[in-house]
């Protein structure tokens, strides 16, 4: 969609669609549509609720078809099984069909009156994905600290500076989800991605609702799948065509600490004749120097490899001169023309 300058909003209408993930959220679904409802049927000229059923196994199919039957502005997608979050988020939009996309939890901690601050944010200062800040989460301890060094760690890591960026209450606009594809644990990373593609972020601070229903999946596991996507979304992200300059440095950094070690033994050896047979650094430095150069030979071959797969999808059109002629590069690395329907490989 094309923007206009000098307008406080970038959409004729305010059409929103709402993206829930549940999973075992059966005694807080009643509550949530109806109180959705109520905020969207005064605040949007159309919208659409569109619920997730991860695996559940708390008869929240059955709950979610009678909201349904009761509003038909209710959609719901129903997995065979837990297939995690991102895959639910990622089926959502999928069948999403507004330009506005917001996502939420379904436990009820999101607070669903304050939907209207993410859209108007989005809307009027013309941002991409705007992300909620719970500036005072109604959470444990532990967990408020957890997520504290979470936001500082990824923000340092990634240079997107958000507080809250694990926090599920975002808006989007629909071409920030054509472009970033969600899968695995890369539903906390979206604003990375979003940033990486040239998308302009912000956020606005949100109520936060102690949990009224059910228990947090927070966990050990839940940690270092976090740990591992930021990994991943660092190297998908600033290394995806450079990636020697990662493993490079990597590896320079322990092939210099090894040979750092080996040249002083060896000057142990000639300026004062110590033997080095019996010396525990001389294994170490030499390892080091070993695993260094496996580092950059490992850079190298990814570089290889990214030559030989890389595609013309490193940059994002906004716009071009010819309005129907606006070539975008979507998810699947083709080009697609706007306003024609027309797919070049």
């Amino acid at each position: 969609m094309k923007r206009e300058s000098g307008k406080s909003s970038t959409f004729d209408t305010t059409a929103i669609s709402v993206v829930i993930a549940v999973y075992n959220e059966i005694a807080s679904l009643d509550e949530l549509c109806q109180r959705l409802s109520v905020v969207l049927d005064d605040f949007a000229d159309d919208y659409e609720i569109i619920f997730v059923d991860d695996g559940s196994t708390d008869r929240s199919i059955e709950k979610l078809k009678e909201l349904r039957a009761i509003n038909p502005r209710v959609r719901y997608i129903r997995f065979r099984r837990n297939f995690g979050k991102s895959a639910a988020l990622a089926a959502g939009f999928r069948m999403a069909r507004y330009p506005i996309i917001v996502t939420m939890d379904g436990d009820l901690q999101d607070v669903p009156e304050q939907l209207p601050l993410l859209v108007k944010k989005l809307e009027e200062e013309d941002y991409d994905l705007v992300s909620g800040w719970r500036h005072k989460r109604q959470d444990k301890l532990t967990k408020r600290i957890a997520s504290k060094i979470y936001n500082g760690v990824t923000s340092a890591l990634t240079g997107v500076r958000l507080h809250d960026i694990n926090c599920g209450f975002k808006a989007y606009r629909r071409e920030v989800l054509d472009e970033v594809k969600v899968y695995g644990e890369r539903h906390r990373y979206i604003p990375v991605l979003a940033s990486y593609r040239g998308f302009r972020l912000s956020e606005v601070q949100i109520e936060h609702a102690p949990r009224a229903h059910g228990r947090s999946r927070y966990g050990l596991e839940r940690i270092l799948g976090g740990l591992f996507s930021l990994l991943t979304v660092i190297l998908m992200t600033r290394y995806t065509n450079k990636p020697l300059h990662f493993f490079g440095v990597m590896g320079l950094a322990l092939a210099g600490a090894g040979s750092a070690i080996d040249l002083y033994l060896i000057a142990m050896r000639l300026l004062f004749n110590e033997w080095l047979s019996n010396r525990p650094l001389l294994i170490i430095g030499t390892l080091l120097i070993i695993v260094g150069v496996q580092f950059i030979l490992f850079g190298l071959l990814a570089e290889m490899i990214a030559f030989s797969y890389r595609r013309e999808s490193d940059y994002s059109i906004v716009e071009t001169s010819d309005d129907e002629e606006v070539i975008k590069l979507n998810t699947d690395e083709r080009a697609v023309r706007i306003g024609k329907g027309k797919v070049s490989e």
